[in-house]
């Protein structure tokens, strides 16, 4: 039963993205959908293995999906607190 239970959130899932591709391009940026997709449904098979546990993914692991589909990438190499003023440096907290 719950293979059906799978099946059928699945295609919720990806029909609300089919109906929305932009909330689906914000959400993933230029991740390859069908492999997010695949992520997402091993991760609701995971969480159907515990009975008391809902099938849909938590927001912690879309997170670590998609961080994980991307490689880790952060966009950004170092924070740095201060920006360049014509007077000097600016605290930026």
């Amino acid at each position: 039963m719950r293979n059906l239970d799978i099946d059928i959130y699945m295609n919720n899932f990806k029909g609300f993205f089919d109906k929305n591709p932009e909330q689906l391009t914000q959400l993933i940026g230029s991740i390859d959908s069908d492999k997010f997709f695949d992520g997402v449904r091993s991760i609701v098979e995971e969480n159907s293995k515990d009975e008391e546990r809902a099938l849909e993914p938590t927001r912690k692991q879309l997170i670590d999906l998609i961080v994980k589909l991307n490689g880790n990438k952060t966009g950004v190499d170092k924070v740095i607190p201060y920006i360049k003023h014509h007077m000097g440096l600016i605290c930026m907290n």
